[in-house]
């Protein structure tokens, strides 16, 4: 049985996916950029942050006198801007890849040291087409983009990659030694493939000029990112160098 943290993550992604294609029915009209119902359609609370299988709000504040940055208080996505022309996507994209390289690399010792295996060495990249990789010389590759989704389907790709220093293929026995560790390897995969198209997706982030007094009200209220660390991620509950070509990857399909 799928977790329950997947589960959630997999009905908000479908509604979020079902509010782009068929915007008539969520009240955001098609419309060219500059009008009235463009304004509508992207409105300051459609600023979302996918991040450990969760959609959560990104609020947005001008400080021209503070460092540019982001910080993540555990229900909302505090993002300072230095004007209003700045960039907030960038600023969280580098973020979730900063994350990644600090919590997966972290996570998947903790998975070696279970499974009883030895890696290389790790690398974050910007894969769009596969989730991570292993190579024959024993270097795991993961895309940032993996922090994106839920913390159990994290720890299975972690498993499916190191359960190839193992058995370099997708073989019976291979597929035994991933459900030692992650029994729900099936229902993980099918997320993965029914929800590719939002891990994947760039984050799309805009200042909305109406927010800016909202944005000033709880400024003094919302962590400062210069001085006040974001809380480390919740546990979860169980508790893809150089261009090599990879022996195993789990792709959008494989996964």
């Amino acid at each position: 049985m799928a977790d329950t943290q997947s589960v959630i993550s997999d009905v908000k992604l479908f509604i979020e996916r079902l509010k782009k294609e068929l915007p008539e029915v969520f009240g955001q009209p098609d419309a060219k950029p500059g009008t009235a119902a463009a304004d509508t359609a992207s409105a300051p609370g459609d600023n979302k942050v996918l991040y450990n299988g969760d959609l959560f709000e990104a609020r947005m504040y001008v400080t021209p006198d503070q460092e540019e940055g982001v910080a993540f208080d555990g229900t909302v996505f505090h993002i300072y801007l230095q004007a209003k022309s700045s960039d907030p996507s960038a600023l969280v994209t580098s973020w979730l890849r900063e994350k990644a390289n600090e919590t997966l690399k972290a996570k998947t010792k903790e998975w070696a040291e279970k499974i009883g295996v030895e890696f290389n060495n790790i690398v974050i990249k910007d894969q769009k087409t596969c989730w991570a990789s292993c190579s024959g010389k024993k270097n795991i590759n993961y895309s940032y983009r993996i922090v994106k989704m839920p913390l159990a389907v994290q720890d299975y790709l972690m498993v499916h990659e190191l359960c190839h220093l193992v058995h370099m293929n997708h073989g019976q026995e291979y597929w035994q030694l991933v459900a030692q560790f992650s029994p729900d390897y099936k229902n993980h995969r099918r997320w993965l493939n029914e929800n590719k198209g939002s891990i994947f997706a760039e984050v799309e982030l805009a200042y909305h000029e109406e927010a800016e007094e909202t944005g000033k009200e709880t400024a003094d209220a919302a962590p400062n990112h210069a001085t006040q660390n974001p809380p480390a991620d919740t546990p979860a509950d169980r508790q893809e160098p150089a261009k090599e070509q990879p022996a195993a990857e789990a792709g959008s399909a494989e996964s």
